[in-house]
């Protein structure tokens, strides 16, 4: 096929170092798409890679002009690196994968196919039946699986495939709102996902390959970049960390006080503290309310839609105290845990259902 006005593909590739594969990685993904099209670009979004990655892909770009080349030299991180080759990326079907050969090209027409089914955003996973992994440990098998259960659990639109937790994918450019995206870390289709809940999923089962050359970027950093991503990504994470935090102030508020106030009133004590720090912390962070308008109706429908928890924490504890001989504070903490879920479920439904709120 001859040149064309504008690709029908869209490659985009974050590199840092990988001047080791990226020559081998051009080739081998010019060869998959021949057979195919002509018609389709490669944008390698290079973060000053100080190996001289980006100098090779400079060369190969002026011999072959869909090999486009974006040199960052200030902004660092895959994820940005994604988002800048996305809005670089002149077709709608865009497609983001690794240069390490660790994500196999001869994937890339099944990916196209699913999409032009009519598809927003294509995963080749891994987890997918006929999918698989090659030469990992059982240690790395398994951070990668309990990283996907856990990002299922937290992140609803997380459950429309079977490895949320992959970087090779493909998205449609309209059916995601850029803007709304704030990456970190490595796991950027993670965002994708959530900030994208009107979108069609498909998954295609791929094998992730041995990396063929050049060190495997997972580390303590990454793991961590990935839980404080799936944090600021899901509001059941931080619901959870502010019901903790307000668990300690209870528990701490009914310690102190026991001794004076005596089983009941020192129990309804914590019970009232730690809801008010609580909704604090919720209009601040959980919600992202900031103390908008009706904010006096939403304490009040807070203390309301608690009630469940407060009964709950409440008759858990008095029961266990008064039938079992259970220690009052261990009481009310097993009481506060069965209440968790229907406090949840009644502010994020009714509470701040309506509430303004900032984007994440």
């Amino acid at each position: 096929m001859g040149e064309c006005s504008r690709p029908e593909i869209s490659i985009v590739v974050p590199t840092y170092n990988e001047a080791q594969v990226i020559g081998a990685f051009l080739d081998k993904v010019r060869e998959e798409l021949d057979k195919h099209t002509k018609c389709y670009e490669i944008v390698i979004v290079d973060d000053d890679s100080p190996d001289g990655t980006w100098r090779i892909v400079e060369e190969e770009s002026r011999k072959d002009p869909r090999v486009r080349l974006v040199r960052r030299t200030g902004e660092r991180g895959l994820a940005t690196a994604v988002i800048r080759g996305i809005r670089e990326a002149r077709s709608s079907l865009v497609i983001v994968m690794d240069a390490d050969l660790q994500h196999p090209p001869e994937v890339i027409p099944d990916i196209v196919r699913k999409a032009r089914e009519g598809y927003d955003i294509v995963v080749a996973s891994r987890y997918a039946k006929g999918g698989g992994v090659e030469g990992w440990s059982r240690a790395r098998l398994a951070i990668s699986m309990i990283s996907s259960i856990v990002s299922k659990i937290l992140v609803r639109e997380a459950r429309k495939t079977s490895d949320p937790m992959s970087g090779f994918f493909l998205v449609r450019k309209e059916a995601v709102r850029l803007e709304d995206l704030r990456p970190r870390g490595y796991k950027i289709l993670l965002e994708i996902l959530a900030k994208s809940p009107g979108a069609r999923v498909a998954d295609v089962p791929y094998t992730f390959k041995r990396r063929a050359a050049g060190d495997s970027k997972l580390g303590l950093r990454v793991m961590a970049d990935f839980i404080l991503h799936l944090i600021a990504l899901s509001r059941l994470a931080r619901f959870a960390i502010v019901g903790g935090i307000g668990a300690l102030l209870n528990l701490g508020v009914m310690y102190l006080l026991l001794p004076i106030a005596g089983v009941d009133a020192s129990s309804i004590a914590g019970i009232e503290a730690g809801i008010l720090w609580n909704f604090i912390l919720h209009e601040e962070w959980t919600f992202k309310s900031k103390f908008a308008k009706g904010v006096a109706k939403r304490l009040i429908g807070y203390h309301v839609s608690s009630l469940a928890g407060i009964a709950s924490t409440y008759i858990v504890m008095r029961l266990l105290y008064t039938l079992a001989g259970v220690n009052p504070v261990l009481g009310q903490a097993i009481g506060i845990i069965v209440g968790f879920i229907a406090n949840y479920t009644l502010s994020s439904g009714v509470v701040w259902r309506g509430a303004k709120a900032k984007t994440l």
